[in-house]
């Protein structure tokens, strides 16, 4: 099993975009590192609350992050999610100069 992180109030298991499209981590608490390969796209969902929904690649792998986090493709981040079997739900994302939170 990988190494885990304390993030929060639980561990991440450190893990690479490659690991868990071979391994079964669904539903796993992970923390991945990587390049955001395209322009992030930010979408508002005009509901009952409003609120926003980001989403990017990082190595062909779907993150999508409850808010609005100051990030650009080329950028270098540190993602904390679950991973859902296609896609990471973030809790997270960590940048050189700040670190975004979202509710969990």
């Amino acid at each position: 099993m990988p190494k885990r992180v304390k993030f929060g109030h639980g561990y991440y298991y450190i893990v690479t975009p490659q690991e868990l499209q071979e391994n079964h981590m669904k539903g796993k608490k992970v923390v991945i590192e990587g390049t955001i390969e395209d322009k992030p796209i930010i979408e508002f969902l005009p509901m009952e609350l409003p609120s926003y929904r980001t989403t990017f690649h990082i190595e062909g792998l779907k993150i999508e992050f409850s808010g609005t986090p100051v990030v650009k493709k080329g950028d270098q981040v540190k993602i904390y999610g679950r991973f859902i079997g296609h896609s990471i739900v973030a809790r997270a994302i960590e940048t050189e100069y700040a670190l975004f939170i979202t509710e969990e």
